[in-house]
């Protein structure tokens, strides 16, 4: 694993992201929260540890707006989300400043029929900046993705090569650089360095780093409990789509931790029942 990025000056401040008693289904219609809650400040990364299958990607799917909760609140800076999963929601929280890369990023976060150029801009291409009414600035979207291409060392660098050609670890890198370039106030990040080598992945610890430091939210999944710990400033762990565990980095218990994520009992601090 690569080492814990260098800690930024901020301080985590005042709540940004709050979840509570949160209900949601899968699209197949099985439950996958059930209560869930927490919340996130700004400067603090947030890691949510867990086995697969434990609501993680519905947690971020249902803050994101792209899946429908039934049950609970989610609020942005204090103001009350929608529930109902609809496209407008998931505008409404990207124009709101909060950002979402999916777990699996390159079939929810990407298009490989479309070129690089136009999935740098996907999700946000009604933004001003790149066009007005149904016409997008190709001049617009081609230099965003330059920019994204730049910073983040996508290779080729070819804007307007298919997203399908490029490699796993690359499209990972576009559509990571997609949402990190805007700054976001709140960034939802599931498994942000799957599929990337440890130098890229180590890249992307860097930039999560600097978002914190500036003063970012960031709820951080991931399968990798070494990724989490890296990270981290507060670790929560989900089982059985309810949060089980949390407590500050430097206060992890990790045979408590190993036990909330396998849904058991364990002495030790942060366990909840």
């Amino acid at each position: 694993a690569p080492p814990p990025p260098a800690r930024g000056a901020a301080a985590a401040g005042e709540t940004v992201l709050e979840v509570e008693r949160l209900e949601a289904r899968d699209r197949g219609g099985a439950p996958r929260l059930r209560g869930a809650s927490l919340t996130v400040r700004a400067g603090e990364i947030v890691g949510v540890a867990g086995v697969a299958g434990n609501g993680q990607s519905e947690l971020l799917e249902a803050i994101a707006g792209s899946l429908p909760a039934q049950g609970g609140e989610i609020r942005l800076r204090g103001a009350a989300l929608p529930l109902d999963g609809q496209a407008g929601s998931a505008r409404a929280r990207r124009a709101a400043g909060l950002a979402h890369l999916p777990e699996d990023s390159l079939r929810a976060g990407s298009i490989g029929a479309f070129d690089a150029s136009e999935n740098t801009i996907l999700g946000y291409h009604r933004d001003r900046r790149y066009g007005r009414g149904p016409w997008l600035s190709r001049r617009a979207a081609l230099a965003a993705a330059r920019r994204a291409m730049a910073r983040f060392d996508v290779r080729p660098a070819l804007p307007r090569l298919r997203m399908a050609n490029f490699s796993g670890g690359n499209r990972q890198k576009l559509v990571v650089g997609r949402e990190l370039e805007r700054a976001p106030a709140v960034l939802l990040a599931g498994q942000p360095t799957r599929g990337m080598d440890v130098g890229a992945a180590a890249f992307i610890h860097r930039q999560l780093a600097e978002l914190r430091a500036r003063g970012g939210a960031i709820l951080l999944v991931s399968v990798e409990l070494d990724e989490i710990l890296a990270l981290s400033d507060r670790v929560l762990a989900m089982y059985d789509g309810a949060v089980a565990y949390e407590a500050a980095r430097a206060e992890v218990d990790l045979r408590a931790l190993g036990a909330a994520m396998a849904g058991a009992a364990a002495d030790g601090g942060g366990l909840r029942a």
